[in-house]
């Protein structure tokens, strides 16, 4: 047993810093999260997760078994099928995915970003402190680390963890020359209640699952639904089910080009959801109807856009007791839906190495080194991938849209293929 147990802070509460805590709480690493938000009903808004099996295997390894199976009770049903399509609907590519029960490792699990939260949340009531926007940090020569905080309270730990979300501050402080960068792309997405009457109209490829679909002139969009099947039937009872808002069925869908394209008047964070919906009826004038119905149907109060930014690559720095995890270090564009999914991988590596660390069996440092080289590599590696498909899926040149829609139906053809090209998240 170590005679100098670790203090770990770790600034932000969202998936992966929640993650991470429960890992070490259910170890017995002290550890207290600090975040932002004023409450945990008031985090920002977004729409749903899907966590891949390197997510769930991330959770498993960090959750208690009773919270783990509390998530999978939560969770959406699984997707059928990933279909490739053109604006006209036409057939790509479409992936069959394996079928799995909720309780497997291997599925696919969409779920809200809310239900998440609340679920990595249970049990940390003592450990999660809300309403503290960390401001600065300062290390002692005796190795304690104290982070500072807005309102003017501190907290003292051996290790600080950043995981604080894309616009760090924690990184901002700790890598100054670590920068994001806008793409040019910016997305608009939206939710549409998913009722019998859009079931009849919504294109069948749609509601199997993740459909990403490649547009004219540099213009992309996707969408995805989240349903619930017999779950939509259950109540809330105890046993693990969260409330009914969260089981509300709707189609994902997000449109993303570059922004000169959608002409907007004024700042894109500062249109209503009209008028954005709007920017993007106008560049879908010759797509399908059922297409364009999607966003004519949706809710205004559901549409939001963001600039699409990725992090730039960084080499290993020199390690101290000042470490990240997920976006905060690669934050990346969203085209393969993995950012959440590799947050929790952070986790859990991080996990295992503070456990090391806090049971004497690796020098601090040495352990925090190894999990930022593998951080780097695995990270850096995702964002690489989703910076290709974002070339690909907007490249306005009309050789590159013939090659990669050639591609996707050679694929399509040949089954080897498809097991090759088959997602691995």
């Amino acid at each position: 047993m170590n005679p100098n147990p670790l203090k770990v802070l770790i600034i932000g509460a969202g998936a992966g810093g929640l993650c991470l805590a429960q890992g070490l709480e259910r170890d017995g690493v002290s550890v207290r999260v600090f975040e932002r938000d004023p409450s945990p009903i008031q985090q920002r808004p977004g729409y749903r997760l899907s966590i891949s099996p390197t997510g769930a295997r991330a959770l498993k390894a960090c959750l208690p078994d009773l919270l783990f199976d509390k998530f999978t009770q939560n969770t959406a049903q699984p997707s059928e099928a990933v279909t490739f399509l053109d604006h006209r609907l036409k057939r790509l590519l479409e992936i069959d995915l394996p079928q799995h029960d909720r309780k497997s490792l291997d599925a696919e699990r969409p779920i809200s970003r809310t239900t998440l939260r609340r679920i990595l949340l249970e049990g940390l009531d003592e450990i999660v402190h809300f309403g503290k926007k960390f401001v600065s940090y300062e290390t002692a020569p005796s190795g304690e680390v104290t982070a500072r905080f807005e309102d003017g309270s501190s907290a003292v730990g051996d290790v600080l963890v950043g995981a604080d979300g894309a616009n760090s501050r924690v990184r901002a402080i700790l890598l100054p020359d670590a920068k994001r960068q806008d793409t040019g792309l910016v997305g608009v997405g939206g939710k549409l209640a998913l009722s019998n009457e859009a079931r009849a109209w919504i294109p069948a490829p749609i509601l199997k699952g993740p459909t990403p679909i490649l547009g004219p002139r540099g213009c992309f969009m996707f969408a995805s639904p989240v349903q619930f099947g017999d779950l939509a039937r259950r109540t809330p009872d105890g046993e693990g089910c969260t409330d009914l808002e969260d089981r509300d069925a709707y189609v994902m869908w997000g449109f993303s080009t570059r922004r000169e394209k959608f002409r907007f008047a004024k700042e894109p964070s500062s249109l209503a959801g009209e008028e954005l919906k709007s920017a993007v009826e106008t560049l879908m004038g010759d797509w399908r109807p059922e297409l364009r119905r999607l966003v004519e149907r949706t809710s205004p109060s559901t549409v939001k856009t963001f600039s699409v930014k990725t992090s730039v690559p960084v080499t290993p720095w020199k390690t101290c007791n000042v470490t990240l995890l997920g976006d905060a270090l690669h934050n990346m564009p969203p085209y393969r839906g993995v950012g959440a999914n590799a947050a929790l991988w952070d986790a859990a590596q991080l996990r295992e190495a503070l456990v090391a660390a806090d049971r004497g069996d690796v020098e601090l440092l040495k352990s925090l080194a190894g999990f930022e080289r593998k951080m780097i590599d695995h990270g850096f590696e995702a964002v690489r991938g989703s910076l290709r498909d974002m070339a690909r899926f907007h490249s306005e040149r009309w050789l590159d849209r013939i090659l990669t829609k050639g591609f996707l139906r050679a694929v399509d053809a040949i089954p080897a293929f498809q097991r090759v090209f088959a997602p691995r998240r």
